[in-house]
């Protein structure tokens, strides 16, 4: 969802826009100062704003290794995702899935020197906030790896820009919702509108069932290898 598409539903929810109508640019710089200030206020409740992205990693400079980091300043120089909950190869035109393994799994695998297309792999998640990423075998040289991973949101992409109200964002579960009507509640007075009570009580209510969710303990059935993934990322918060 673009992000001007959340700070337009926020003004139609107080009413300064019709919903037909497109917020002016000067409104849209405003609101996504505001929902800037917003998600830092969450972040310091340690309530890490998310969304989902289509991540592509390069081919690391020195070539693929069976086991690469990923970081700022890395094996693959970008920033790591926080959790990863899926990943494939791309070759052309062609992906190739690739399935969870664990690393007591990795570790067995008698030899890690073959040079072909991925089937497993394995994430690691450091304390330093990079991820090392293990396959099962040492990928090719003309694959390009995707994660779809979880980013936080900070006002700040991947690449270091700040983000504009017409980059898309795929807020993770509830949290579009409770950042459009928060920013409503937070733009009211700019407006010299009265935020309703219903708007208030709303805004509440998607803040609590987004805190619920992200408080409740993360466990995955059919993966044994995501469950220690999630039980590490945990631990380190």
């Amino acid at each position: 969802m673009l992000i001007s598409t959340t700070i337009n539903d926020a003004l139609i929810q107080l009413g300064v826009i019709n919903p037909i109508d497109e917020a002016t640019p000067q409104d849209h710089a405003f609101g996504l100062r505001t929902l800037n200030r917003i998600v830092d206020s969450y972040n310091t409740q340690n309530l890490l704003i998310t969304y989902l992205q289509d991540k592509v990693m390069p081919t690391p400079v020195a070539g693929w290794g069976n086991a690469v980091t990923i970081g700022t300043g890395k094996d693959i120089d970008t920033a790591a995702p926080i959790e990863t909950q899926a990943a494939f190869f791309r070759q052309g035109s062609t992906d190739y899935a690739l399935t969870v393994m664990t690393f007591n799994e990795w570790v067995n695998i008698p030899d890690k020197t073959t040079i072909q297309i991925p089937s497993k792999y394995y994430i690691q998640y450091t304390d330093d906030n990079d991820s090392k990423i293990y396959f099962d075998t040492v990928p090719q040289s003309d694959l390009v790896l995707h994660l779809l991973a979880k980013m936080p949101y900070t006002g700040v992409n991947s690449v270091g820009n700040d983000y504009l109200p017409t980059d898309d964002i795929a807020w993770n579960f509830g949290f579009e919702k409770m950042l459009m009507l928060r920013l409503a509640a937070e733009l009211a007075p700019s407006y010299e509108i009265q935020a309703s009570p219903v708007l208030l009580s709303l805004a509440e209510e998607a803040e609590n069932n987004v805190k619920t969710r992200n408080y409740q303990p993360k466990t995955l059935s059919t993966s044994s290898g995501l469950s220690s993934i999630y039980s590490s990322y945990r631990r380190r918060f």
